[in-house]
């Protein structure tokens, strides 16, 4: 008794995750959808192929596709947009110059950012120095003297 795989089997195998994929996002089940839609169109071509050949070729589609995708495809970083900094607003405070409200001591102080005051890292300065904000560091804005 042998196992058969008509072409259209492989192509409900696509279709279903495909469809899976929609249901259950993440961007995986796509591309095993994939292959099992190329190994039906493959199946098409050469109906005598065995179903060890099959399945054979649908892992190695579905493998590559994913693979493909993970190295060639967009990554998130690529992205313009005109808010940089939409999801870390502390960044749109680097470049302003401010007053320290608490001198800095071994490192850490108080700063007065827009009506607030804020944590501040930096070389040790008197309260009443200019500032100015360089950098981020978990809560704390680092600071740098300005002349």
């Amino acid at each position: 008794m042998t196992e058969t795989m008509e072409f259209w089997h492989w192509l409900v195998v696509g279709v279903f995750f495909l469809v899976l994929e929609i249901v259950a996002p993440g961007a995986i089940l796509m591309w095993f959808g994939f292959g099992g839609l190329l190994t039906g169109a493959l199946l098409w071509l050469i109906p005598s192929m065995s179903i060890e050949w099959q399945i054979l070729i649908f892992s190695v589609f579905s493998a590559i596709s994913i693979f493909a995708w993970k190295k060639y495809g967009p990554n998130g970083n690529d992205i313009v947009t005109d808010a940089p900094n939409l999801n870390n607003r502390l960044r749109d405070y680097i470049g302003r110059e401010t007053i320290l409200i608490e001198a800095i001591v071994s490192g850490t102080g108080l700063a007065k950012v827009g009506d607030s005051a804020w944590k501040v890292r930096g070389k040790d300065m008197p309260k009443g120095s200019h500032v100015k904000i360089v950098d981020i560091d978990g809560m704390f804005f680092v600071v740098e003297a300005v002349e």
